[in-house]
């Protein structure tokens, strides 16, 4: 084995083990609202050293390029609005900033960049639960600097929350994490009450319903 074969070999070797460790060097932020329907819109930041992108502008599987986060969020369930990829030369970080809406929760992992979460959004007994699964990441998990690096996730809700595993501050959940805890899957559920602008549509059907219906009888009435 020649010299220059056994250096390719220890550069290989050195840039997998590189690649291994940026993928757990990313801080991770998202912030959902979602309506009653499932629909709604999102806001994602996530940042890293610049220190980290020697290799490129990917970490793991994260995009620090403009047009690789638009294809990795779009799909036909979402629409990226807004994107900013900038440097903050004070702290020597690099972050990436979304805003997207989506059509149905339920969908979203229809985009790469959600292939890692499972949301469901479906009425249930006490009304309305949201469930949104972070599948674990053991990669991620077992870096070093693992809990340096936070993961937090925030859903506004359509009404009133009536029970949750995260913490509530109005109609808003919060919980936060970081790279360690994705060892396993992170379970965030929340049940939030049936609106009340949807029963009141039905009832007010119904009134109308009965009005057309008594104003028909009248008018008929006064005929004979």
């Amino acid at each position: 084995m020649n010299n220059r074969f056994k250096l390719i070999i220890v550069l290989t070797v050195f840039i997998f083990a590189a690649s291994l460790y940026l993928v757990g060097c990313v801080n991770y932020d998202q912030k959902t609202t979602i309506k009653v329907d499932g629909s709604g819109s999102m806001k994602i930041h996530y940042w890293s050293g610049m220190k980290n992108f020697s290799m490129g502008t990917t970490l793991g599987k994260f995009e620090f390029d403009e047009s690789k986060t638009k294809d990795k969020y779009k799909s036909g369930n979402t629409d990226v609005t807004s994107i900013k990829v900038e440097d903050n030369l004070d702290d020597s970080t690099k972050h990436v900033r979304i805003e997207l809406t989506f059509k149905d929760i339920n969908k979203l992992s229809d985009a790469k960049g959600f292939e890692s979460a499972k949301a469901t959004w479906k009425e249930v007994s006490d009304g309305m639960e949201l469930k949104y699964t972070l599948l674990k990441d053991t990669s991620a998990a077992s870096q070093m600097s693992a809990t340096d690096y936070k993961v937090t996730y925030e859903f506004t809700m359509p009404s009133e929350i009536v029970s949750t595993n995260g913490t509530k501050d109005g109609e808003t959940v919060k919980y936060n994490y970081t790279l360690a805890d994705l060892g396993k899957d992170l379970e965030m559920t929340t049940v939030v009450k049936k609106p009340k602008g949807k029963l009141c549509g039905i009832i007010g059907m119904a009134m109308g319903t009965m009005l057309i219906g008594f104003a028909y009888y009248t008018q008929k009435k006064k005929k004979k």
